[in-house]
């Protein structure tokens, strides 16, 4: 069963839109807007922390190649740096993993990127 009704003809340009507006807060002289999506980019590297220590139990992991429109700017940079405190503080023996990103262009169209270069 999936979670939503239509999950495998879900379309994403509304999650694309909310990023975009997301991003665009975390520019905004608006300090409690500012914050609020700092919140949101925090939370998301909370989780990728603790995916990537659950991922590192059963996987050998040295370096992560971060892509996606999510870790442009400001937002992404605060998304990494709390992985890393997160890997820091609860799984001080994956610490050592190395963090790697392209530049904002290739960073919006990586998953494109990423997807084209499965093997079939």
């Amino acid at each position: 069963k999936f979670s939503h009704p239509d999950m495998r003809t879900i379309k994403h340009e509304h999650h694309a839109q909310c990023l975009k507006l997301i991003q665009k807060a975390m520019t905004d002289t608006d300090a409690e807007k500012k914050a609020q999506c700092t919140k949101i980019y925090e939370t998301c590297g909370v989780y990728l922390g603790y995916a990537l220590g659950q991922y590192c139990e059963f996987y050998d992991i040295d370096h992560v190649m971060i892509l996606g429109r999510v870790s442009k700017g400001e937002g992404g940079d605060i998304m990494l740096e709390t992985a890393k405190k997160v890997l820091q503080e609860e799984f001080p023996e994956y610490s050592k993993i190395e963090f790697h990103t392209a530049d904002d262009h290739f960073k919006g169209v990586g998953q494109c990127i990423a997807a084209a270069a499965l093997p079939e």
